[in-house]
């Protein structure tokens, strides 16, 4: 009878706190026309799609593009506060005169928020199909562009206390074995993220991580995939392609295209709590699969928890020709 009243107790207690902090993360930062934000990879997908809300919101962001012709449809479908500036988070130089322009423009203000969200899905496969090269081009983008532009700019985010928001994902928490690349450049983002999160707390300067599962963007439309998984295949020695067989391949294409969230809308509203919100969360899951499954997935036991990853998504782990009927 006691321990039940100890749960009941405890289940009235979370109810109150969870409660309290939901109605406490509703309240938005005041004067938001005043704040100026710098996002990356807005030439399409979540980056896009923030760029394009905030300055709805009335904030002066600077919207980093790769290509002239993002730069271009951004400052024809935004008002004149957005400034859009081409910028490769992969080359230091870029991403220097980046800097420049935002320090020109913002002044003795400083930067209010940073979204780190540039970002390539990069090959797709067994872990031993992407070359050394095909690691360093996704890290380039995905990990070191990510930390080399939050170096750069933390003097102009110390000025205003501002914020970072990195976008992570779902396979930062959980591997996902057939996207080795791009698994291994969003754990080392998690890491990043929290060695910031707690080296920055003196300065004032929050951090948070955006954490989505599958979403319908750029990266992930079906043509793209395909693309990469049978261009690391054929990449590959006439034996280790015989070892692995073609259905293998095709294994992988077809489970990479079930499932997911459709509507990227969810993440950039993510995003934007945690830039606007007076008090945001450190961590934002977005997307049913990612908050009830691979998330919760990473808590076990590491045996217990590839053996649950196999029963949620078996099409994650496909059996090569060469190990077909073994036991």
């Amino acid at each position: 009878m006691e321990v039940l009243s100890g749960l009941g107790l405890l289940a009235v207690v979370w109810g109150l706190y969870t409660a309290w902090t939901r109605w406490r993360q509703k309240e938005i930062l005041p004067r938001l026309v005043e704040k100026s934000v710098l996002i990356t990879g807005c030439d399409t997908g979540f980056g896009n799609l923030l760029a394009r809300r905030l300055d709805q919101l009335g904030l002066r962001v600077f919207a980093g593009c790769l290509t002239e012709a993002g730069v271009a449809e951004l400052r024809q479908a935004c008002s004149e506060r957005l400034q859009p500036i081409q910028m490769d988070v992969s080359s230091s130089d870029s991403v220097q005169q980046a800097f420049l322009v935002v320090k020109d423009s913002v002044g003795s203000k400083g930067l209010c928020g940073l979204v780190n969200n540039a970002g390539i899905l990069g090959p797709l496969g067994s872990v031993e199909w992407p070359s050394i090269a095909d690691y360093q081009a996704v890290l380039n983008v995905n990990l070191l562009g990510l930390i080399d532009v939050t170096k750069t700019f933390l003097p102009l985010l110390k000025k205003s206390r501002g914020r970072v928001v990195n976008v992570a994902s779902a396979a930062g928490r959980t591997a996902v074995p057939f996207q080795g690349p791009y698994t291994v450049s969003k754990y080392g983002v998690e890491g990043f993220s929290d060695i910031l999160r707690r080296g920055m707390r003196c300065f004032g300067i929050t951090v948070h991580v955006i954490e989505p599962g599958k979403f319908s963007t750029g990266i992930t439309v079906k043509e793209t995939i395909r693309r990469s998984i049978y261009g690391c295949f054929e990449s590959l020695s006439p034996e280790t392609k015989e070892e692995y067989g073609l259905e293998y391949v095709e294994e992988i294409r077809e489970g990479f295209s079930e499932g997911g969230d459709d509507d990227p809308i969810a993440v950039v509203m993510a995003m934007e709590h945690a830039l606007c919100a007076a008090h945001p969360k450190s961590r934002y899951v977005v997307g049913q699969g990612t908050r009830y499954a691979w998330v919760p997935i990473s808590w076990l036991p590491t045996d217990l928890g590839d053996y649950f990853a196999r029963v949620v998504a078996p099409w994650m782990t496909p059996v090569p020709a060469a190990c077909k009927g073994r036991k």
